[in-house]
């Protein structure tokens, strides 16, 4: 507070004289809009089904209690937003379109089981040529202080998807959530399904840049999506370990989508730079927890299809011969933007604190063994030589605390 000189007399405060037009300017909604591009995360697309021509689109139906979603799309945590208000995805997809192409119907809200209107949902996708669902959660469902106790959608939303499944083969699924939705039906049966989380007050306009070509997606998933019966799983026991695991680094069940996943309307090739410095280094222990930058990866990243976009770049390591390693660990990664048939070399370094372990004893170190590299389809050895080098020792600080404390 006293930095941002919020104790300062009012009128010698910077951000009391701030307006709206400095804080909703031009720059700045387009970083927001930029800022869902890069969210959005395509986990399915059987057949190519997306991006959806709009100079061909017939018409289309949009359908589910976020399809016309304006303050939801903020999550929480912000100020009054009034530029959301006319930026649902409904909006954006209408004004792409032109409103006589699209049509809307409600079908349910989010929490309620009264499904007096899906009726009028399947109405509208059997008379359209495409249904775009938008489903998933809310601030009633999410938020502080108010914890899920499910990871299905909520309501009825899954009967408004099977009922418009039914009546429109293509169809899409638009998520709108924070945390993960088990939404196996949709997953078993729907082409396409779009991970939206809550995008911002230009959520609307990004969607549908995505669902229409304007923008390739390139997120990935920052979290692991259980199947319903995860929630079993009792959050008492903090050992990540127990049961079937927990995250990324130690979930052994079978996952709906993975942490790090989500796909593109273009394809890439991957290649080392360096190939024979690639394929095995080997280096002291005590030399990479000296330094952060010590080991490092560069891959030649190529966009192989016929679309421009960005491009996402995930390292992972995975300690071999320690069991009570983490399956694998994400130790970097890199967002470069390629046109179509180009090229551009992503560097990525893994630090020490991700090849380091901690022992019941509190010991954290990095131990000597084989360790194995893998950045997207490609995969190297790394070798750790030497004696265990220790970063942190939770009873080396204990001791230094007491001994500061028996001093005079």
């Amino acid at each position: 507070m006293f930095w941002l000189g919020l104790l300062d007399p009012v009128e010698h405060q910077y951000y009391k004289q701030l307006t709206s037009s400095d804080v909703d300017t031009p720059g700045h909604r387009q970083l927001a809009l930029q800022a869902a591009h890069q969210m959005i995360t395509l986990l399915q697309n059987h057949g190519a089904m997306l991006p959806l021509d709009p100079e061909t689109v017939s018409s289309i139906a949009i359908i589910g209690p976020h399809g016309n979603a304006t303050q939801d799309l903020l999550s929480n945590y912000h100020g009054t937003n009034h530029l959301v208000d006319s930026h649902s995805p409904l909006m954006a997809i209408s004004q792409l379109l032109g409103s006589a192409k699209v049509k809307y119907a409600q079908g349910c809200d989010v929490s309620s089981n009264d499904s007096s209107n899906i009726a009028e949902a399947v109405a509208a996708a059997k008379s359209s040529e495409y249904a775009i669902v938008f489903v998933g959660l809310d601030q009633q469902r999410e938020r502080e202080g108010h914890d899920r106790t499910m990871l299905e959608l909520p309501g009825v939303q899954e009967k408004l998807v099977e009922a418009v499944m039914g009546a429109n083969k293509n169809t899409v699924v638009v998520l709108i959530n924070g945390g993960p939705l088990a939404i196996e039906w949709i997953k078993d049966n729907v082409p396409a399904v779009v991970e939206a989380f809550y995008p911002g007050e230009m959520g609307g306009d990004a969607v549908a840049d995505i669902l229409f070509g304007k923008v390739s997606p390139s997120g990935r998933l920052p979290y692991t999506i259980y199947p319903a019966d995860f929630i079993k799983r009792s959050y008492f026991n903090m050992d990540l370990r127990n049961e079937s695991g927990c995250t990324y680094r130690y979930y052994t069940g079978n996952a709906l989508w993975t942490f790090g996943d989500g796909l593109s309307y273009t394809t890439f090739s991957y290649k080392w730079s360096t190939p024979l410095l690639a394929s095995h280094q080997s280096f002291d222990a005590a030399m990479v927890g000296r330094k952060e930058d010590t080991i490092q990866y560069t891959v030649d990243v190529t966009n192989t299809g016929k679309v421009d976009s960005d491009v996402s770049v995930l390292g992972f390591v995975t300690a071999q011969g320690h069991d009570d390693a983490p399956l694998k660990e994400l130790f970097d990664f890199g967002r470069v933007h390629l046109a179509a048939g180009e090229t551009a070399t992503v560097h990525l370094t893994v630090a020490p604190q991700v090849l380091s372990l901690v022992d019941e004893k509190g010991v954290e170190a990095i131990r000597p063994g084989h360790y194995k590299i893998q950045i997207e389809d490609l995969t190297a050895n790394l070798e750790i030589t030497g004696k265990e080098h220790i970063l942190f020792s939770l009873t080396e600080m204990k001791k230094r605390h007491e001994e500061k404390q028996s001093k005079p």
